[in-house]
């Protein structure tokens, strides 16, 4: 059996930059993005990166940034066409498109479709006109809510949406009304994010010189909480500690991170994570920040990449552990094995502390199937057990 392995592709640019936002991107510029050069150094870079991969297969592609729907769809086909003829695309493969619900982005939506993409992602963050508009957002509230219908109709059981909690002067009956509204359009995926402050953004000098009071820990706990209610009496699973599916609606290229998959990423910035096949090391690569420096390096060396490390086995393990108890399904021991070099979690975690846990009702221990998950009380304090129980 092939290995199953993904591919992400960021696109760097943005019509808005979001107040709250710490991915790597830029505003499009005034001259207009150079859609077949930045194109072309994605393409370049893809069959650098993929070349020593060709013996697995691809289970997902994701599109995101940025603001991919910036892209034309001729492009985006170029991109999915040149990577299938790398490494094949399963036949369940999965391709995401990232997307604002501005009404040019929306109207690319059939296009993004015909060129390939399976599943399209929309930023609604919140239905608060006002709020979206200090956060520097260009949509209302409701241009969100049309942009989920219409995509539902181009693909069905395939659409997702994000909402934010946690925005200034938000209460929690606020919350509560846009929850009960978004899920009444609703497709089969939900994120539900809380606002962190990122150092560097705008929302982090404001809320450093007090011009903005956010929410407060306890208020912010009973929005999550009341995400968690809402959605699951609507169906959805909350599958991961920020998402929520219809079961078998999850998200496959993230279930990928967080079960410790392959995959390559491209663009500026992007992170990479695979076994290089040559060596059979863990590596860990990233790209050129810079979009200019990126494509410049791509046009000479085939690659933009800044920086590539080897993955110690400690962190490995670490890592399968972190990411594996973000998901309410938890972590295997034969999945652990997969990096532990044999070692069982038992021989790994602090099993004292984890039995604590355990007996406060905030993990679960499979000892039959050796397998270790969060209750639904633990993921949302999991960040804090981690801490306590890997090494």
């Amino acid at each position: 059996m092939k290995v199953p392995f993904s591919l992400y592709v960021h696109w760097p640019y943005c019509t808005f930059l979001c107040r709250f936002c710490a991915f790597s991107k830029a505003r499009v510029p005034a001259k207009g993005v150079e859609h077949e050069r930045i194109t072309s150094a994605l393409l370049k870079e893809l069959r650098t990166s993929l070349a020593p991969h060709k013996d697995k297969v691809l289970q997902s592609i994701y599109f995101g940034g940025g603001t991919p729907s910036l892209a034309q769809p001729r492009n985006i086909a170029q991109i999915i066409e040149a990577a299938n003829s790398l490494v094949p695309l399963a036949s369940d493969a999965e391709i995401t498109l990232e997307s604002n619900p501005t009404s040019a982005e929306v109207g690319k939506m059939r296009d993004f479709k015909q060129a390939g993409v399976t599943r399209y992602s929309i930023g609604i963050q919140t239905l608060n006109d006002r709020t979206l508009a200090r956060m520097g957002r260009l949509h209302t509230g409701a241009e969100g809510l049309a942009a989920v219908d219409r995509a539902r109709a181009l693909f069905p059981g395939k659409v997702s949406f994000d909402m934010i909690f946690g925005f200034e002067g938000q209460t929690l009956d606020q919350w509560q009304k846009e929850l009960e509204t978004v899920l009444k359009h609703a497709d089969n995926h939900m994120s539900v994010y809380q606002l962190t402050v990122e150092p560097g953004t705008p929302l982090f000098r404001d809320r450093n010189a007090q011009r903005v009071v956010l929410p407060s820990g306890d208020l912010s706990a009973q929005m999550y909480e009341s995400a968690v209610e809402m959605c699951t009496a609507k169906g959805f699973r909350h599958y991961e500690v920020s998402n929520y599916a219809v079961p078998g609606s999850e998200s496959m290229h993230n279930v990928g991170y967080w079960q410790g998959r392959q995959w390559v990423g491209i663009g500026p910035s992007a992170h990479s994570r695979f076994i290089d096949p040559s060596s059979n090391q863990r590596i860990s690569s990233m790209r050129l920040p810079d979009i200019q420096r990126w494509a410049q390096h791509c046009e000479k060396f085939g690659h933009g990449t800044a920086k590539s490390t080897v993955i110690s086995d400690a962190d490995a393990k670490q890592e399968a552990v972190v990411f594996g108890l973000r998901m309410l399904d938890g972590i295997t021991d034969r999945r652990f094995a997969s990096v532990s070099g044999g070692q069982s979690l038992k021989d790994y975690l602090h099993m004292d502390r984890v039995q604590q846990y355990v007996d406060d009702g905030y993990l679960l221990w499979n000892s039959t199937d050796a397998q270790l998950a969060p209750t639904e009380r633990g993921l949302e304090v999991i960040d804090s057990i981690l801490i306590d129980i890997v090494p």
